[in-house]
């Protein structure tokens, strides 16, 4: 951290009433020290923030969240040090300069948006883009914003094709380079076909607790989302419980559109581990659908492991 770096935060920290706390993940990597030690010596300079420090999973990359929607993949110096201060010390301070029709549309937004900004450190406009993204996100609400170091976290840029910055991204779908129009931003976020909705926007949809919400939205626009099937075979128990929870919802009050879900989850049946198939199987058996009769029998009369024979025999016995 340079002595510049150092003198603004220890300028800012003379006006931040009470306690701050903000989570680290860490790794052993070399970015993963970095943001590290940055945030130790931010905690040194600024007694009053905590850090909240966990290991990574092996899958999380290292990176300073700050509330529950907010993360940096990226290690804030100079010019960028500023608007991470802002939003660590006055969230609602930050939102109130977003323009009156932007607050206005942003009320209006129902399904969690994900946003990605790539910057880089010397780049000149990459500043007031945070700015304007940590504007829309202050609210706590929606709005989910990473901010990454594009030089840092080289194989997140390369994989989301990024070749200049700033570059924001939402929900993998959509786009910008440069100067940011939040208002056309916003507008997207409205606008936006929620059936092309990624992964990671379903995921947050169930980790809120909503997956009675996520059904709704799949019956009103009267078919299974893509990325829903993603989340009934995902890794993590948890998560496909709560698609398993929204299906269930779903099953009971459109059996027509629970029956959507059985080729693609039975092509996907081969190709995951016991657990998984376990839960495919619960699945196929909640649709009610008689055509996965004979799918089941194949499994329970098949050369599999007893808790995969126990959960097709448990889904046939739905139709008995």
């Amino acid at each position: 951290m340079t002595p510049e770096d150092k003198a603004i935060i220890a300028e800012w920290y003379r006006n931040v009433d009470g306690e701050i706390r903000i989570g680290l993940i860490r790794t052993e990597d070399d970015r993963g020290k970095q943001i590290q030690t940055f945030c130790e010596d931010l905690s040194r300079l600024a007694p009053g923030i905590r850090i909240e420090q966990e290991e990574s999973d092996g899958e999380q990359l290292p990176e300073i969240s700050i509330g529950q929607n907010i993360s940096y993949q990226a290690v804030p110096s100079g010019r960028e040090l500023a608007p991470f201060l802002d939003i660590l010390s006055d969230r609602a301070a930050l939102a109130g300069k977003l323009p009156l029709s932007v607050r206005e549309a942003l009320s209006q937004v129902r399904v969690p948006a994900m946003l990605r900004v790539y910057i880089a450190p010397q780049c000149p406009f990459c500043p007031q883009a945070v700015t304007l993204l940590l504007a829309l996100a202050a609210p706590e609400g929606l709005i989910y914003l990473t901010v990454i170091d594009g030089t840092l976290f080289s194989e997140r840029a390369e994989n989301d094709h990024v070749r200049s910055v700033p570059t924001v991204i939402l929900d993998d779908q959509f786009r910008w380079t440069g100067a940011i129009q939040l208002e056309e931003l916003v507008h997207m976020m409205l606008t936006r076909d929620p059936s092309r909705l990624g992964t990671d926007s379903l995921r947050k949809i169930i980790e809120q607790g909503d997956a009675a919400g996520l059904a709704q939205m799949m019956m009103e626009s009267g078919k299974i989302y893509p990325a829903f099937l993603d989340l009934l075979i995902h890794e993590k128990w948890q998560i496909r419980l709560g698609a398993m929870v929204a299906f269930e919802y779903l099953a009971e009050e459109r059996k027509e559109m629970a029956s959507q879900v059985i080729v693609p989850l039975w092509d996907r049946f081969s190709r995951v581990d016991d657990q998984v198939k376990g839960d495919i199987l619960y699945v196929l058996g909640e649709s009610k659908d008689p055509s996965v009769i004979p799918k089941l029998k194949s499994v329970s009369n098949g050369p599999y492991s007893g808790e995969v024979l126990e959960a097709a025999i448990e889904a046939l016995e739905k139709f008995s």
